[in-house]
């Protein structure tokens, strides 16, 4: 179903309030975006935004080569690795980078978060890989991570936090507060022993639903 782009709006407003409530993101931080149906547009959060009181006024629409549409805020400098997810990924229509405390310790060890708990496999297809890095703002920056992606649904970037995708903007949320609790039950447990992680091949039912109501593949 088509919404407007006023509901879209409203809706990354929603999401802005709901990540920041959480401490996913600090007020200036990280970034969110909606494809627009059907066009090789977006709406995205402004560069630095704020999402103590975010305003749908503030929201930017953007072509895919950068054209602004609406008149105003400046757009998010990482506009490119969300089209660059979106070009790549016909059924991605959401899109959150976050710089939350637990993923950044694994993004600045350049390490990947194993599958530890059942959901992951639901939610995100897996474990979550982390990208080899590039400079914020670039082109490279979204292939590398959408290269690390694989067929999940979320990956931690280098030195730089973490990328979630999904089908709408109620699964991008969930799936960023889901890992950042793994990240931060992951940094924990390895401070004080080994971690197991659960073999992906007793995981096939839930694989399943994975493919079936949340894979952006």
């Amino acid at each position: 179903m088509n919404i407007s782009i006023s509901e879209m709006k409203n809706q990354i407003c929603w999401a802005s309030k709901e990540i920041y409530q959480r401490g996913l993101v600090n007020v200036g931080e990280g970034n969110i975006s909606l494809r627009v149906k059907n066009r090789n547009e977006m709406i995205i959060t402004p560069s630095g935004n704020n999402y103590l009181n975010p305003l749908p006024t503030n929201m930017v629409h953007i072509t895919f080569e950068g054209k602004v549409i609406t008149e105003g805020e400046k757009p998010s400098s990482e506009y490119n690795l969300h089209r660059i997810i979106y070009e790549q990924r016909s059924r991605v229509n959401c899109v959150i980078h976050t710089h939350s405390t637990y993923s950044s310790i694994l993004a600045v060890q350049r390490k990947a978060l194993p599958m530890i708990f059942e959901e992951m496999m639901v939610f995100l297809g897996g474990g979550v890989p982390c990208s080899e890095y590039a400079l914020t703002g670039t082109e490279q920056l979204g292939k590398n991570a959408l290269k690390a992606m694989g067929k999940q649904n979320a990956v931690i970037l280098a030195n730089h936090g973490s990328i979630i995708v999904g089908r709408s903007v109620k699964h991008c949320v969930f799936g960023a507060q889901l890992v950042e609790k793994m990240a931060k039950i992951y940094v924990k447990s390895i401070s004080i022993g080994e971690v197991f992680e659960i073999p992906e091949e007793n995981l096939s039912n839930l694989m399943n639903r994975f493919q079936e109501e949340f894979s952006t593949i």
